[in-house]
């Protein structure tokens, strides 16, 4: 699942490349880790894809962050912290499982499909 690139998109795809470099690991070590395609992985810190939250997830626990502070401080321009990384933060705190993760997205699909 790929969504458009927002100004957040932007920032997570540099984030994900400064925190590699940071471990200095190549494109293909945390492709490996993360499992996905190194082609993928340079799209994503190219910031013309915006991977799916499991993508995220993999890549933050191969990076050894947490998948919130991936987020954290991406868009401080009104000086307080955004929605997404409260939801994540949150989400993290409740150790769901594969199948659940899968029901909330369903939920929330069908909630913000009927509003438009």
């Amino acid at each position: 699942m790929c969504a458009k690139v927002t100004k957040i998109g932007m920032g997570l795809g540099q984030r994900i490349r400064e925190r590699r470099r940071a471990l200095f690991f190549s494109q293909e070590e945390l492709a490996r880790r993360a499992k996905i395609s190194v082609s993928f992985l340079s799209m994503i810190e190219r910031s013309t894809r915006l991977p799916h939250v499991k993508t995220l997830a993999a890549i933050s626990e191969a990076l050894g962050v947490a998948l919130s502070q991936l987020f954290q401080g991406l868009d401080e321009s009104e000086g307080r912290a955004q929605p997404e990384v409260s939801l994540i933060a949150y989400l993290e705190t409740l150790n769901l499982n594969e199948r659940d993760v899968e029901v909330l997205l369903l939920i929330a699909k069908s909630l913000f499909e009927e509003e438009k």
